[in-house]
Order: structure tokens, then C-alpha cells, then sequence
């Protein structure tokens, strides 16, 4: 397991974490352009555009819930603008999305809602592979153990500690949120009946995955003596997601699910 796979200059290298992200991003690029719901969106020549501010907002709110709630350098400007050192929050990621890409959707006149549900089906996918990034970097440890299936990290520029037997907590994430995807893929795309039921069930089920995931890892910023902070905006999340349930189910119920009603 190595943190930094080829060095370039100074600062900059590519590193596990990143190459991880990198591929997830372009599997999730591939598998949206094939689903039905792509053309029906019209998303052709919009996609690409869709993508690069999508990535500029994920990187943006993975920084910044970071950097609010696992560091002391709020106001250290160098902090934030240091990307290549790492450090990013998937929670981050996913509230940023939520909420602020909806405002560049409505500018090119895409369908909020129904291109959200498109992106939740693989969401947990990408989410996955960057999971596994995250256990070569060492990054999102969890806390010391001595079960059969624990962890050592031995590269000296791990984000872990070193020859120390861990939980890989990455490795929880990372099956739980495959296992997400093939049930979402296979099964609940075919359930839903109305447009925004898909994307409040990624949103209950991320929150959920990263709440209890998150008992098991190391160096949780804590919010009391029981919850972390990160599970308490998990728990957000997951508030978040059973409210646009309501809303899609009972509020919207006109609008039927642009998705395929069968396999």
C-alpha cells in the first residue's frame, strides 16, 4: 500500500488517492452516457460542462468541511489552497453538490431532480473506488485493533500510523458502498415511481453508511462524548434525504420517475 506512487516536482506527485479518483471518475463518466436516461435528459452536449463544475464544486466543499472540522488552520489561507496535500470530505463533496450544483443545472435548463437520480445510480460507485484510494493512502484509518482482518501500514509517507494493526475502515466503506450500487443498479431503479425518490434514498442510505462506519475509525473530531462531528452531519444527511422523500412521494407525485420501470 503506497501513499505516493510517482513523484514529478516539488509538491506535486500522483498519489494512490488521487489515480482512485481519477479512475472513478472516469467509469462514472462512461456508465452515465449509457443509461437511457442520459438522451432523454438531452444531456449530450451539455455533460462535459456539467462534469467540470461538478468537480470544481465536490473539490471545493471537500476541502472546506475538512478543513472546518478535522484541522486548526480555519484561517490559514495556505491551507485552503494547498489541494495536493490532500485531505478532502466526502461529505463535504456530496452537501456541496446538493446544494449548489442545482443552481448551474437550472442555468443550462437541465431537469434538477431527474438528472440528480441519473447520477445517484453510480454516485456510490465512484464513491467506492475513491474508498479504496483512501486505503492505499492511509487516510480515514480506523482505530487500533487485533481482529484477523486488521491492517498494518509500513510506507513511512502513509497518512496512518505505521506498524500499527488498524480496522480498515475504507475497506468497511468501500463494500458497503458497492454493495449500494449493485442493489440501486439492479433492483431500486426499477422500484421508484416518481422522479427524486432515487436520489433521497442515496442520500439516507450515504448518511447512514457514513454514520456507522465512522465508529470504528481514528482521530474523529468529536461533538460530546458519542457522535463525531462528521456523524452528526451524516445524520443531516440523512434528515435531508427523508424530507425530499416526503417531498417526491407526497408533494410531487404527478411527476413519475423518468428511470425504467423494468430490467
Amino acid at each position: 500500500m503506497r501513499y505516493q506512487l510517482l513523484h514529478i516536482y516539488g509538491p506535486f506527485a500522483i498519489h494512490s488517492y488521487g489515480l482512485c479518483i481519477a479512475l472513478g471518475l472516469l467509469i462514472f463518466i462512461i456508465l452515465v452516457q449509457y443509461h437511457p436516461l442520459f438522451k432523454k435528459l438531452q444531456l449530450q452536449q451539455k455533460f462535459l460542462s456539467i462534469v467540470v463544475v461538478g468537480v470544481l464544486i465536490g473539490i471545493i466543499g471537500g476541502r472546506a468541511l475538512h478543513i472546518m472540522t478535522e484541522t486548526d488552520s480555519l484561517f490559514d489561507m495556505y491551507t485552503w489552497i494547498s489541494w495536493w496535500e490532500g485531505g478532502y470530505s466526502i461529505l463535504g463533496t456530496v452537501l456541496a453538490l446538493f446544494l449548489c450544483l442545482p443552481l448551474y443545472l437550472r442555468c443550462i435548463q437541465v431537469p434538477v431532480l431527474p438528472f440528480f437520480d441519473l447520477i445517484a445510480l453510480y454516485t456510490p460507485l465512484i464513491q467506492a473506488i475513491s474508498r479504496i484510494g483512501c486505503f492505499f493512502a492511509g487516510c480515514c484509518h480506523g482505530m487500533p485493533t487485533e481482529v484477523a482482518w486488521a491492517v498494518a501500514y509500513t510506507d513511512p509517507l502513509s497518512m496512518a500510523p505505521q506498524y500499527v494493526l488498524l480496522h480498515p475502515t475504507q475497506l468497511y466503506s468501500a463494500g458497503v458502498l458497492f454493495c449500494m450500487f449493485l442493489v440501486f443498479y439492479f433492483y431500486v431503479q426499477y422500484q421508484v415511481q416518481y422522479t427524486g425518490q432515487l436520489t433521497s434514498l442515496y442520500l439516507i442510505f450515504e448518511g447512514a453508511e457514513r454514520f456507522t462506519i465512522d465508529f470504528w475509525r481514528a482521530n474523529r473530531p468529536m461533538m460530546g462524548t458519542i457522535f463525531s462531528a462528521d456523524q452528526y452531519i451524516a445524520g443531516g444527511i440523512i434528515v435531508l434525504g427523508c424530507a425530499l422523500l416526503w417531498y417526491s412521494t407526497y408533494y410531487r407525485r404527478k411527476q413519475t420517475a423518468f428511470l425504467p420501470s423494468s430490467p
